[in-house]
């Protein structure tokens, strides 16, 4: 395909996003699991997991729930602190689970992996996480928000990364995404619809009701492993 190709593609795919994005269906948000509703897909919990009373926490609590769900990958914020990194989706409430205790729950379950959501900047803090695991960083999926970080996250000796759209404002990465080695590419519940553009498994983020032919991330679905 050509550049120009590439470029009108690039265009014509953005401005049926941008449309998209105010008359596609939203998806149902919670602030809490009221019940857990087991689905036979891919899954990653969101932000820890969600809890009965409270979604976003990132907290021990949310983990431990989500691996007695029988989740296996586990998605985590994480920010950059004066001290290092926390865990946490707000600065102003951080999580009160500390790194250390991170990796003691993966040591507790060795089939657990985290997927890295960082709010600032990315790949000084997957550096940090790197150093910090030491031979335990395999047990983390980077999550990338732009290729360019492609290969110095790739350099850190992390397993195969997810790239994720949710910050982007154009719908060009797609094209550039299919020529990368990639775990998933995880995209706005809205821009569902690009999904067959993807060489790559899809992702949408964040769904609380079944939805076939996705991985989700997810507040209160749970594997249908689980429920049998």
């Amino acid at each position: 395909m050509t550049p120009g190709r590439i470029l009108f593609n690039g265009l014509l795919i953005g401005a049926i996003a941008i449309i998209g994005y105010f008359i596609v269906d939203q998806p149902t948000e919670v602030d809490r699991c009221v019940r857990y509703v087991p689905v036979d897909q891919p899954l990653i919990a969101h932000a820890g997991g969600g809890l009965p009373d409270a979604v976003y926490t990132n907290r021990l609590e949310a983990m431990d729930l989500a691996a007695s769900h029988g989740f296996k990958l586990i998605e985590l914020d994480f920010w950059r602190t004066d001290k290092g990194i926390a865990l946490g989706h707000d600065p102003g409430a951080l999580s009160p689970t500390t790194f250390e205790q991170l990796l003691d729950f993966l040591r507790r379950h060795p089939g657990i992996m985290i997927v890295t959501d960082f709010k600032t900047d990315n790949v000084y803090g997957l550096r940090r996480i790197a150093e910090l695991a030491g031979p335990m960083r395999d047990r983390f999926i980077p999550q990338l928000y732009d290729l360019n970080e492609y290969q110095p996250v790739k350099s850190l000796g992390f397993p195969e990364p997810i790239l994720t759209a949710y910050r982007k404002l154009n719908i060009t990465w797609i094209f550039r995404a299919n020529e990368v080695p990639l775990r998933a590419v995880t995209m706005p519940y809205n821009q569902r619809f690009l999904a067959g553009l993807s060489d790559h498994p899809v992702y949408l983020n964040t769904v609380n009701e079944p939805m076939a032919g996705y991985g989700l991330y997810t507040d209160c679905l749970i594997p249908a492993s689980a429920a049998s």
